[in-house]
């Protein structure tokens, strides 16, 4: 299955793009995606992000699916 990822702040630095399609495992989740970035881009293994799916902040277990816009989230604060 092809999914759609969007990278932001220093990690689209890190990708040297925006959003590219990854090919993944039908039955992919969140945590499987985690491992396929990190090993894909080895700057990653030890920078923090988060994941949003259709722009909700997603857990681990979050099955993904074609369809759903999948973000990369770089650590942000708020105030």
């Amino acid at each position: 299955m092809d999914i759609k990822v969007r990278y932001f702040g220093m990690i689209a630095e890190t990708a040297n793009c925006t959003e590219e399609i990854l090919s993944v495992d039908k039955e992919c989740n969140v945590d499987e995606l985690k491992k396929i970035l990190k090993s894909k881009y080895q700057k990653l293994q030890n920078s923090s992000f988060t994941i949003a799916i259709d722009k909700q902040i997603a857990s681990d277990t979050n099955k993904l699916n074609s369809n759903h816009e999948i973000a990369l989230l770089p650590p942000f604060s708020g105030g």
